[in-house]
């Protein structure tokens, strides 16, 4: 096995650091700002400034590593709390990714959903409609899961005894 060039980030292989960049850019945007401050703050106070290297070491403070399946060390209780900031800004880019395009084509046709849910079809029924009659191939767990978001009122549209 080659033996591994220390890098100043503790990034040593360049699969790793590209794997850092990947994960800087998928973060949300105020955490990016976060991360590249700490970057800029680092790289003004070395004597050489080499701001590759300070970005790097911001990514790896604000816990790129410790979200990795096989991390460099171990998580503290300093690390547990950037597994907390990488989560939140995970949600943060799911909240602002626009709605799948499936979601579109069922919500377009709901109407029809609707009528054939109240006719006492099941999702599974209705589901094989959409897929051999529209071309929309949509699962019945999926079709269940909008129904209950979009329909409270209604459990499953049909009468229990």
């Amino acid at each position: 096995m080659p033996k591994l060039a220390i890098h100043p980030s503790g990034l040593n292989t360049a699969k790793e650091r590209a794997r850092a960049l990947r994960w800087l850019a998928g973060l949300a945007e105020s955490d990016r700002e976060h991360i590249l401050f700490d970057a800029f703050a680092a790289c003004a106070t070395a004597t050489p400034p080499t701001p590759y290297v300070a970005l790097l070491g911001a990514i790896r403070r604000f816990g790129f590593d410790t979200v990795r399946r096989r991390g460099f060390r171990t998580a503290g209780p300093e690390q547990f709390e950037d597994f907390q900031r990488v989560r939140e800004s995970r949600v943060q880019n799911l909240r602002n990714e626009r709605p799948s395009p499936l979601r579109d084509k069922v919500l377009s046709r709901w109407a029809l959903v609707r009528e054939l849910h109240g006719q006492g079809l099941g999702f599974r029924l209705i589901a094989r409609y959409f897929s051999k009659q529209l071309r929309v191939q949509v699962s019945p767990s999926y079709l269940r899961k909008m129904w209950r978001e979009l329909e409270p009122d209604g459990d499953n549209g049909l009468q229990q005894p």
